[in-house]
């Protein structure tokens, strides 16, 4: 399933790369964002391609979904370096939130792990 570009938001992380979903139809079939130890789980069974041109984020089963990247030109040295980030991380921190209007703004972690987001870090495929 395509998701529209208003609806994915790429975040170069200190840390680690996020791919913000919103109101995305793979909401569900994530887990409930969460942390242990300070630290967010890997998603069993998931995993991520970064492409300049388009983004695969494949789950178990038949749950995934595909992931435009570039809205514009001026967006080519972000998603660049995007997808870098992920290959040099190995993955991507993935959080889905449940409406669009969710993904305005900046990032509140707080609000983010407060039950309402799901997802979890999903490694690159290889």
């Amino acid at each position: 399933m395509m998701i529209s570009h208003e609806q994915v938001r790429y975040v170069s992380g200190a840390s680690a790369p996020i791919l913000l979903l919103a109101g995305a139809p793979v909401h569900e079939a994530l887990p409930v964002l969460r942390t242990v130890d300070g630290a967010v789980p890997a998603l069993a069974g998931w995993q991520l391609m970064a492409r300049l041109t388009l983004c695969l984020l494949d789950g178990p089963g038949e749950a995934g979904c595909v992931l435009p990247t570039l809205g514009s030109e001026a967006e080519l040295d972000a998603v660049a370096a995007w997808c870098a980030q992920v290959e040099r991380t190995g993955g991507a921190l993935v959080v889905s939130l449940p409406r669009r209007s969710d993904l305005a703004g900046p990032l509140d972690w707080a609000a983010l792990l407060d039950g309402g987001s799901h997802g979890g870090f999903a490694p690159a495929a290889s």
